[in-house]
């Protein structure tokens, strides 16, 4: 795999507190009425015209067995008035024969403030399910992890378990290892998958914190998958969050069963960001970390001071927008919101990952209001 740049975190400003990584905006508020309606202050008010780059090489046709691609959505937060959105996502994917779908959590707008609302857990899920189904009728396989909009309360966490209960059904074709440990170390909260050569684990991980099960049930997992060519770990939130300081005590805590497993990738969602950055481990092993965005847009953040400037970010024409570099490789945007905050030119953003043999290439898309994907990095104008 390629390499690259390596973040040390010693290099950063760090704080200590274990909480999350930063105060969400409260999406469960939203009123009936309001989710009818498009939501303000989301997108960038600079429109990005520049060219994109083909994406057309991800497109796995029959005849060539080696080389298969899976996607990874986080953040839909449905319902939401950008349901669309995540119907058009959907389709484009099938379209492009991904082998799997990952979902990285907070498919719902839960948190702990709407204890009145539990009567609508239901038509929730349903939102949520009625928008992956058409993956599971394509014959592609759904793997869900919960985040924490879907976890603060008791009966959000018993719609999440209800929802995805025939764990069996959604990864079809596949068989899922089930996680058997103790409370969230289980089914459909913690559990694995292998497909050739590569282990899939995705782990119950929603805050800036690790369950001390979760973590033991890891560590086994990927001591088990020990002769895979590439393990990817997926989990809700990030180990180095990109838009505040990383949180040491998390890093210090979680990122040794990352390295003990020798794990390749770290991917995950709950930031509403696009990032691929390879971070250095407490004991100085690589780990490159992917941050796959929102998908369905609902609204986005921006990176921090800090990570602007591991991008390079330079001010470009009168508008102020910043042209920037991934860390990883691929340019992109910043551009003023209409709360004048510097958010990434695409609001909706997933990423698809495509294997050949030891190699792992990772494109983050987007999808525009005609269903058309688009890779999420700018080619040149």
């Amino acid at each position: 795999m390629r390499s690259a740049a390596v973040l040390v975190l010693g290099a950063l400003p760090i704080v200590s507190s274990v909480g999350c990584a930063f105060d969400p905006i409260d999406t469960a508020d939203i009123s009936d009425a309001e989710a009818d309606q498009a939501l303000p202050a989301i997108e960038p008010v600079v429109a990005t015209l520049s060219a994109r780059e083909s994406f057309s090489s991800l497109v796995v046709g029959p005849g060539t067995p080696q080389r298969w691609s899976f996607a990874v959505l986080s953040d839909l937060h449905l319902p939401n008035p950008r349901v669309l959105t995540v119907d058009r996502t959907i389709e484009g994917l099938i379209a492009l024969g991904v082998r799997l779908v990952i979902v990285t959590g907070d498919h719902t707008n839960g948190s702990d403030k709407v204890d009145h609302r539990r009567g609508r857990v239901k038509a929730w899920w349903a939102s949520v399910t009625d928008a992956l189904e058409p993956l599971h009728d394509a014959g592609i396989a759904v793997l869900p992890i919960a985040g924490n909009h879907d976890t603060y309360l008791s009966w959000q966490r018993e719609g999440y378990e209800q929802a995805f209960a025939d764990l069996a059904r959604w990864a079809a074709p596949f068989k899922v290892n089930p996680g058997t440990g103790r409370g969230l170390a289980r089914s459909p909260y913690s559990y694995s998958l292998d497909f050739d050569g590569v282990h899939f684990a995705l782990a119950h991980v929603v805050d800036q914190a690790i369950d001390r099960d979760v973590a033991d049930w890891l560590t086994g997992d990927l001591a088990a998958a020990a002769n895979a060519r590439i393990r990817l770990v997926f989990g809700h939130v990030p180990l180095f969050s990109v838009i505040r300081r990383p949180a040491r005590q998390f890093v210090d805590r979680f990122g040794p069963i990352l390295e003990h497993g020798h794990a390749d990738f770290y991917v995950a969602g709950h930031e509403h960001i696009t990032w691929d950055e390879t971070f250095a481990l407490p004991s100085g092993d690589a780990l490159r970390q992917v941050t796959v965005g929102c998908a369905s847009g609902f609204y986005v953040f921006s990176p921090s001071r800090a990570a602007q400037q591991r991008a390079a970010c330079e001010r470009q024409g009168a508008r102020g927008t910043l042209s920037c570099t991934m860390p990883n490789g691929g340019r992109f945007e910043l551009a003023r919101d209409r709360s004048q905050g510097m958010i990434e030119h695409d609001a909706s953003t997933f990423t698809v990952f495509t294997v050949t043999g030891d190699d792992v290439q990772v494109t983050p898309m987007t999808v525009d209001g005609d269903g058309h994907l688009h890779a999420f990095y700018l080619g040149d104008a």
